[in-house]
């Protein structure tokens, strides 16, 4: 076997956990992997993995050297898929993750037309409000956010919005309008619970109030509602309460203090050979 062989076996004994799982996963005999990693750690001059005998665990470097290796596999799928893929038809299947309102606003009206473009490209749409790990969680896009991504993704701006404080005409006309950012400190406060800080409010000029939440959701449509239902003071993004401020079921405050625009991201994993699909949805979404 070539030394890239044994790498890929090294990966599969770490991955399943042991060296029968990878022997399975390879179709090869236990003794047979057990020979290719010793092969492999007398190449390296170093031990990589713990054995007893129940157990496989990485050792430092081991640990090291599984993380480099990973990386540069999954490089070297991307560039044999770029390959062999069409250089100008995206296929296969595209992971795609969104916030339910961002995707509904500015994604869905226009999916017919880039998949009437796209026609052997299958979609996977996850809806939720959190940054996950792309590489772990198999995501190609992430789309619609206003969080800093880590360094080692790639993000391009789709469009921008604010946030909008606002809060129910029945809750205002209880506990009254705050008419500076500090009377927040004596309001009942909805904020989302993923926010980090979650219990500080951002103004312009860099001005922060610190607040007591009344409750924290992970949801805003249901940080919406309970805004609606007069439970209290929400910030959520313009296109969220657009409508409810139109019909007013909600009224915007302290508009005069709120910062300006933020950017609105998609994020995508650096890579050198970007796949057809990837290509072809960036292309369509970033103007």
């Amino acid at each position: 076997m070539s030394k890239f062989d044994r790498i890929a076996i090294f990966l599969s004994v770490v991955e399943e956990n042991g060296f029968a799982a990878a022997a399975r996963k390879r179709g090869l005999s236990t003794a047979a992997v057990s020979r290719q990693i010793t092969t492999l750690e007398s190449e390296l001059g170093t031990q990589l993995l713990h054995r007893t005998t129940r157990h496989v665990s990485l050792t430092e470097v081991g640990e090291k050297y599984y993380q480099q290796c990973k990386k540069a596999l999954y490089e070297l799928r991307d560039a044999e898929m770029a390959i062999t893929e069409s250089k100008n038809e995206a296929t296969g299947l595209l992971s795609v993750m969104a916030n339910r309102y961002f995707a509904i606003t500015h994604l869905l009206p226009t999916l017919p037309e880039f998949m009437r473009l796209n026609p052997l490209l299958r979609i996977h749409f996850q809806l939720a409000e959190r940054f996950p790990n792309l590489e772990q969680e198999g995501i190609d896009i992430l789309f619609g956010v206003s969080i800093e991504g880590a360094p080692d993704l790639v993000r391009r701006r789709i469009t921008t919005t604010r946030y909008v404080l606002c809060a129910s005409p029945a809750y205002l006309k209880k506990h009254g309008t705050p008419e500076t950012p500090f009377d927040l400190t004596k309001h009942r406060y909805i904020t989302h619970s993923i926010r980090n800080p979650n219990d500080v409010i951002t103004f312009k000029d860099n001005l922060e109030v610190h607040v007591n939440p009344i409750l924290l959701l992970n949801d805003s449509y249901a940080m919406r509602e309970c805004a609606i239902g007069a439970m209290g003071i929400i910030n959520l993004h313009d296109y969220m309460v657009a409508d409810a401020l139109a019909n007013g079921k909600l009224v915007e405050i302290l508009s005069d203090f709120q910062e300006q625009q933020k950017n609105i991201y998609l994020y995508y994993r650096k890579s050198r050979y970007l796949q057809p699909k990837i290509r072809k949805f960036i292309d369509f979404y970033v103007k």
